[in-house]
């Protein structure tokens, strides 16, 4: 099996406490153990949500190609924020299996609030600069904004929830 490595991560910062690093090592750590044959590793750094990704368009460019069996990626966010199953299809159609070596469950309120960080952050970085301090200002606001409105509405649910059982 020829598989690439993909690994993501969003700022410079990032990459300098080694998290990019980490991404690869433990994917190399996982072909191994599969007996994979690794013909790329493929890094970006950039927001999930950019679809202008040097690495990922070379992804794609070896999966059109017919070049690679399967795509290691520690968490799928690491390909993209939003849309996953669009790529996820896009791979399967050309024989190409998507594997998410480090999968884990989140909770769907932790899940939607990642999801909103991301999408404010990106409109943030591109309206401001993302070193800006207007830019981070905001995107705590909303964070601190967004966990508040959305324990407060699954805490009315839950209560609901529970008067009618």
């Amino acid at each position: 099996m020829r598989a690439v490595i993909y690994a993501r991560v969003s700022s410079r910062k990032q990459v300098e406490q080694g998290d990019l690093d980490r991404q690869v090592e433990a994917l190399k750590k996982y072909a191994a153990e599969q007996g994979y044959e690794i013909v790329a590793v493929i890094k970006d750094i950039g927001s999930g949500l950019k679809e202008q990704r040097p690495g990922l368009k070379r992804l794609l460019r070896l999966v059109t190609e017919k070049r690679i069996d399967v795509v290691l990626v520690t968490y799928r966010d690491r390909l993209t924020r939003f849309g996953f199953e669009y790529l996820h299809y896009f791979f399967e159609k050309h024989g190409v299996d998507v594997v998410e070596v480090m999968s884990m469950e989140k909770e769907p309120l932790e899940e939607l609030v990642e999801d909103f960080l991301s999408i404010i952050v990106s409109f943030a970085g591109r309206i401001y600069g993302m070193r800006s301090h207007k830019a981070k200002k905001l995107v705590e606001h909303n964070k601190r904004f967004l966990e508040e409105t959305l324990e407060k509405k699954l805490d009315e649910y839950l209560e609901k929830s529970l008067i009618k059982h």
